[in-house]
């Protein structure tokens, strides 16, 4: 009987969470409670667990939606289709010359999920799994810069600002200044700010509702490439982006 009953809230869960996945769904309790196919009170439950564990979100006025948690685990799950994603990547990586990376936001950083080596003598120390700071990789800044405000302001909370070298931004104020540059250009970059004698530019994978599932970088030594040359990544980067996100 336990057994029974453990399958049966396991369902129960299940099915609220595809429900707050509905993007015509006003999601209030009564909706997503309807939509489930669960009680009222049993929704609240889980929805109360879900808003603890990190996969869903109320906004206070009695309306809930998904959580940082269960986008990254959608985004995961996207990364690892690859049809299609690895031929944007190599064509990147071609045109550039650069090492590429596709990351996804992970919880409370991003992770490295693919790479395309630059072909050349020296090497990126970068590995697919990698974790990375949030607000100290280009990656992480233009996950930071797109995702709602709440969300980004919750995640720094967690994490705040640990220097990584003595170019990383470590005061909220300048990094919000550098997010709202970010989110006008469509890009973010950073010189030496993860790591040193590394330089990376990344641009958004956004899904259908504007939200980031990933971001597409670029990567070097800064030795090779200089903050200009940098910046002329962009447009390239971008693109690539695009295309990652039309595979959606």
């Amino acid at each position: 009987m336990d057994g029974e009953k453990s399958v049966n809230s396991v369902a129960k869960a299940l099915r609220v969470l595809h429900a707050l996945a509905q993007p015509e769904l006003p999601h209030r309790l009564k909706e997503i409670a309807e939509y489930a196919g669960v009680s009222k009170a049993s929704t609240h439950r889980i929805l109360a667990t879900l808003i603890e564990e990190g996969y869903a979100v109320a906004d206070g006025e009695g309306r809930y939606g998904m959580g940082v948690q269960l986008r990254a685990l959608a985004a995961r799950v996207f990364s690892d289709d690859t049809v299609g994603i690895d031929a944007v990547l190599r064509a990147l990586q071609q045109r550039l010359g650069q090492a590429v990376h596709l990351a996804v936001l992970s919880g409370d950083h991003a992770t490295y999920t693919h790479k395309v080596d630059p072909g050349h003598a020296y090497r990126i120390a970068t590995e697919v799994g990698m974790p990375l700071p949030l607000h100290a990789s280009a990656a992480g800044k233009v996950l930071l810069a797109h995702l709602p405000e709440a969300e980004a302001e919750s995640l720094l909370d967690r994490t705040g600002l640990p220097p990584r070298t003595p170019h990383t931004l470590t005061e909220r104020a300048a990094l919000a200044r550098e997010l709202e540059t970010v989110r006008e250009n469509g890009w973010a970059a950073e010189y030496e700010e993860a790591d040193e004698s590394v330089c990376s530019l990344a641009a958004p994978v956004l899904d259908t509702e504007g939200y980031p599932m990933g971001a597409v970088s670029v990567s070097s030594l800064v030795f090779l490439v200089t903050r200009e040359q940098l910046r002329e990544f962009a447009p390239a980067v971008c693109q690539a982006a695009k295309e990652v996100s039309r595979r959606l």
